[in-house]
């Protein structure tokens, strides 16, 4: 007999290669949930890393401006016309694209929310990855129709969204309408300068995040969890009477929310139109839905916002999971559970509410 065929041919069987197999399924399925882990953990950072450079940019305008940037309204909007994100472009090395806006302009023409003007249809549409959060899978930019009074023409246009909205305070009361002052830190041509936060820099939101809204504009009834956080209840134009123009007749007292955003919904059902897709969508425009949030509902509450025509409630809540990250004013950012009390999160939205702030 040769000696190659006296060799002996080696090889795996059947059963070691099956053993094998189920080895290395074992140790891909330890290996993706951790590699999963590191990556939301690299967006989180990042996610924080872009606060932190807004908050640098807030520091900036406030020491050349001598005050907080509000949402910029000149022309009888019932609501702000150009957003605090806007105003940041220079100090968030965007003043290239800061040149192609002109705050003397009205952003937009007729309602609602009307067309944009022609020199401001491209500056809108641009994404900026400073104002978005890297974990939010929603859409980089909405198609907006817009409606058929005072000269818009229901076309499309395209707004480019963000995730980062800035505190406009607890929208308690008829605090939500920011066409008046608040108990935040933004409204319609609000004048807020840091000394003005007398609950103290590391005691007031300035910046969170909320997730930005599904690509239609109008949405059917929510039926799951994602979907309630993403979309608003559609209410009536219900001003309040701490403003002009006066209450509707019935309601002069103006809408105001309970205190528990459990009976939130069913409180405002009875005013209901229907429910609004677009949360965040347009950095450029100072409409609430858009660019502003508020502290009634805990970090990512289940419970749903309310928009009634530009001004709302609006919760902060993000895709990372175990909260929200937010933007103090002193311009630390820090992970903020749902867990933390309501009363606390309320505190921390108000700039000037003597609250004694415990950790969190």
């Amino acid at each position: 007999m040769s000696n190659q065929s006296a060799r002996k041919i080696r090889a795996f069987t059947l059963v070691e290669l099956l053993v094998v197999i189920a080895i290395i399924g074992v140790m891909v399925g330890l290996l993706l949930p951790a590699v999963q882990a590191a990556r939301e953990a690299a967006r989180r950072m990042q996610c924080s890393n872009n606060l932190k450079q807004i908050g640098l940019a807030i520091h900036n305008y406030e020491s050349v401006h001598q005050m907080l940037p509000g949402m910029y309204s000149t022309f009888g909007s019932a609501v702000g016309n150009f957003s605090v994100q806007a105003q940041l472009l220079p100090y968030v090395e965007q003043a290239a694209l800061q040149d192609l806006l002109n705050f003397a302009s009205p952003l937009t023409v007729g309602c609602c929310p009307g067309d944009l003007s022609p020199p401001f249809v491209q500056p809108a549409q641009t994404v900026l990855s400073i104002y978005r959060c890297p974990s939010d899978p929603g859409p980089d930019v909405f198609q907006v129709t817009t409606g058929n009074r005072g000269g818009a023409t229901e076309r499309i246009d395209l707004y480019a969204g963000t995730n980062y909205h800035m505190n406009q305070g607890t929208g308690l009361g008829t605090l939500y309408d920011g066409r008046a002052p608040t108990d935040g830190l933004v409204w319609a041509n609000s004048r807020v300068r840091f000394r003005d936060i007398t609950d103290g820099l590391s005691n007031t939101a300035l910046f969170s995040e909320s997730l930005l809204g599904l690509p239609d504009q109008r949405v059917p009834v929510p039926t799951t969890n994602r979907e309630r956080r993403r979309v608003w209840i559609d209410v009536a134009c219900v001003w309040t009477s701490r403003t002009t123009p006066p209450s509707p007749p019935g309601l002069a007292n103006g809408y105001q929310p309970p205190l528990d955003p459990a009976d939130f919904e069913a409180a405002t059902a009875p005013l209901g139109r229907g429910w609004g897709g677009h949360r965040g969508g347009g950095w450029i425009s100072g409409r609430e839905y858009y660019t502003a949030y508020h502290h009634y509902h805990g970090p990512d509450s289940n419970f749903p916002d309310m928009g009634t025509c530009g001004n709302g409630i609006f919760g902060a809540r993000s895709e990372h999971p175990g909260g929200v990250n937010l933007l103090l004013c002193d311009g630390s950012t820090r992970l903020v559970t749902a867990s933390i009390d309501l009363a606390l999160w309320r505190s921390i939205g108000t700039r000037a509410g003597s609250e004694v702030i415990s950790d969190f």
